[in-house]
């Protein structure tokens, strides 16, 4: 039996009503959970939009103009959601169009309850590998185009430097930001500067990626400051360190120090420092809208893309430069 808080949704996808009742009542005795039972391609696909499954067993032959193919290449194009086919028929035509829709298993009636476990089981663990390569590729492909990035701005800016022209930095770091918040599957990548720092320090937003349908932090050309503490930091103590990760999560974040993050509906959020010249200079902010545990190669991309940004931003500074703030002070090491 699987514990409540894992278990795995499903769609079932039968028109044969008793077969279908049969087939829910042993997926829950097996600690699943049902979120439906469809017996049409068409409200497959419309239940597949509105629950988004973890899984669907799906019937090959339904009633209707949409048969089960038809159901799962429509609901392939739109989601990333495992599909077993269900079915009575063994017929090799059959069996070569199933095939094209990439199914992750056949169920044959009448079948037993191992039978729907095992193909269930396996299924998922190969999606969830299969979506674990494709993440790593796309985080790599990312890195790649964070090195063309900055191997590009620096191009430009040694250009302008002997040109004679004057070189500014103006934070435009969404490309990377971009690449890498698709690959992680993120919500929001904000980059932040640490500003007055003798005297009350704040982190002003200077660059931010956000997933579509998300709104940004700083509508129009505002300045965005928040106090550290608002973004689950409590002041000089729990500032990052350079070389060092923070992770917070909303189960770990205490009692008036979330603001920014409950306002945004961010769970979980990995901080990493800007260093320039072994200076903290500011903060980046991997955030995610829900509970979430980032690999070890996760962190490392996470670590790789700040080290770039970091490059970037010192070499446009210069060598004397610290961190920017109101008073233009250097941010020393915590030790």
């Amino acid at each position: 039996m699987r514990n409540t808080k894992d278990k795995v949704r499903i769609l079932v996808v039968e028109d044969e009503q008793i077969v279908a009742e049969d087939l829910k009542q042993t997926l829950e005795s097996m600690g699943y959970s049902v979120v439906g039972v469809t017996s049409s391609g068409e409200d497959a696909v419309e239940t597949a939009r509105k629950e988004i499954p973890d899984l669907i067993l799906m019937d090959i032959m339904l009633s209707g103009k949409m048969d089960g193919i038809s159901a799962a290449n429509q609901i392939r194009s739109e989601h990333d959601i495992p599909v077993i086919y269900v079915t009575a028929y063994a017929d090799p035509q059959l069996i070569e169009r199933a095939k094209v829709t990439e199914p992750f298993g056949y169920i044959v009636k009448p079948f037993n309850e191992r039978e729907v476990q095992s193909n269930i089981e396996i299924a998922l663990f190969k999606h969830r590998l299969e979506k674990e390569i494709r993440k790593r590729d796309a985080i790599l492909l990312a890195l790649g185009f964070g090195v063309e990035w900055f191997l590009r701005q620096v191009y430009e800016a040694h250009g302008a430097l002997l040109s004679g022209s004057p070189v500014t930095f103006g934070y435009h770091l969404e490309p990377i930001l971009e690449h890498v918040g698709i690959a992680m599957e993120l919500d929001r990548i904000p980059v932040f500067r640490y500003d007055g720092w003798n005297s009350s320090p704040v982190l002003s937003l200077v660059a931010e990626w956000y997933s579509p349908g998300r709104s940004p932090l700083r509508p129009g050309e505002g300045v965005l400051s928040v106090p550290p503490a608002s973004f689950g930091l409590d002041g000089k103590q729990s500032v990052v360190r350079p070389g060092e990760t923070v992770t917070l999560s909303s189960e770990n974040l205490s009692p008036g120090s979330e603001g920014v993050l409950k306002t945004l509906g961010i769970r979980t959020v990995v901080l990493l420092p800007i260093t320039i010249h072994d200076r903290t200079w500011g903060l980046v902010a991997f955030c995610d809208k829900g509970d979430r545990d980032f690999s070890g190669e996760e962190i490392e991309a996470m670590r790789i893309m700040v080290n770039i940004i970091s490059g970037m931003i010192g070499l446009s500074l210069g060598p004397g430069a610290g961190v920017q703030g109101s008073e233009n002070k250097r941010l020393p090491v915590e030790k």
